[in-house]
């Protein structure tokens, strides 16, 4: 991607940006960025979006976009993607060579069903539009989905581009690494933790710090809690893993097994709440188990 001002407040690793810069030079029209939560992804897309329009717009504020994403953690089911039909089905009134973008948040939600809906849609595109998915995980999505789409992993930067960044932007070196063991080194994570206390990730953040800090009593009774809103669930989970992740790069003797077991059992708990599992069972499963 080119150094525009707006690319410039991403934290991206350079592997990440050169791919950037090479699909805005040659764009396909459908894409996937593929992350973990906490990453950015989002914010990507959407800086992404904004250049291929080439307009001064804010993406917000342009006409010929959508953004479909799930509600709290539900399926996205296949009347979302007969309203992107409906919406692709539209004239769009402007002469550029790419004028609208679709954007699908989060699409390891979509449904088998809205998957194989969807696949037709990226068989044959129309003219001027560019789809970008973001993922978790690549192999969420069907393999004949997987397969029309260009690939871009979204890799987490490493701490002294971190530390740079944030320290540019006015953060204490303090809370800088703070906020760099909390979230893994996941940028969005990071910058929700030092800038938005509102943000869904940062209420995620305060879920993991408890589950890990209280004994096992403790933790089972914010497991109704955590089960009757699945995002939630989720972004704790993998918030753990990240914080599990850099805890062991430290970690020694019985401290390391403790991590080891964390991670793992986070990583059961991420599949299960990702699958048909109930999340009440799930969670138990996980508070128990470290």
């Amino acid at each position: 991607m080119s150094e525009s001002s707006e690319e410039q407040d991403l934290l991206l690793h350079e592997f990440t940006q050169q791919r950037l810069s090479d699909f805005a030079t040659r764009p396909a029209q459908a894409v996937m960025l593929a992350g973990p939560t906490g990453s950015g992804k989002l914010a990507l897309a959407t800086a992404l979006a904004e250049q291929l329009l080439t307009t001064t717009q804010k993406l917000a504020d342009y006409p010929y976009h959508m953004i479909i994403r799930s509600e709290d953690g539900k399926s996205i089911g296949i009347d979302a993607i007969r309203g992107l039909e409906r919406f692709l089905s539209l004239k769009v009134p402007v002469t550029a060579p790419l004028n609208r973008v679709i954007i699908i948040e989060d699409a390891h939600f979509l449904s088998g069903e809205a998957q194989n809906a969807l696949l037709k849609t990226l068989e044959e595109p129309p003219a001027g539009t560019c789809i970008i998915l973001t993922v978790n995980y690549g192999h969420a999505l069907l393999p004949t989905v997987r397969s029309r789409l260009q690939h871009i992993a979204v890799k987490r930067p490493g701490q002294s581009m971190a530390n740079t960044y944030f320290a540019a932007r006015g953060f204490e070196e303090k809370a800088v690494q703070q906020a760099y063991a909390i979230s893994g080194g996941l940028p969005g994570l990071m910058s929700a933790l030092l800038q938005d206390a509102e943000h869904p990730l940062t209420k995620a953040t305060e879920q993991a710090r408890r589950l890990l800090s209280e004994p096992v009593y403790g933790r089972l009774l914010m497991v109704d809690e955590l089960a009757r809103q699945r995002q939630l669930a989720l972004d704790t989970v993998r918030i753990i893993q990240q914080m599990a992740r850099v805890s062991l790069q430290t970690a020694t003797g019985p401290a390391s097994r403790k991590w080891e077991a964390v991670l793992n059992a986070a990583y059961r708990t991420d599949e299960a709440l990702d699958g048909n599992v109930q999340p009440k069972l799930a969670l138990t499963n996980f508070v128990i188990h470290f």
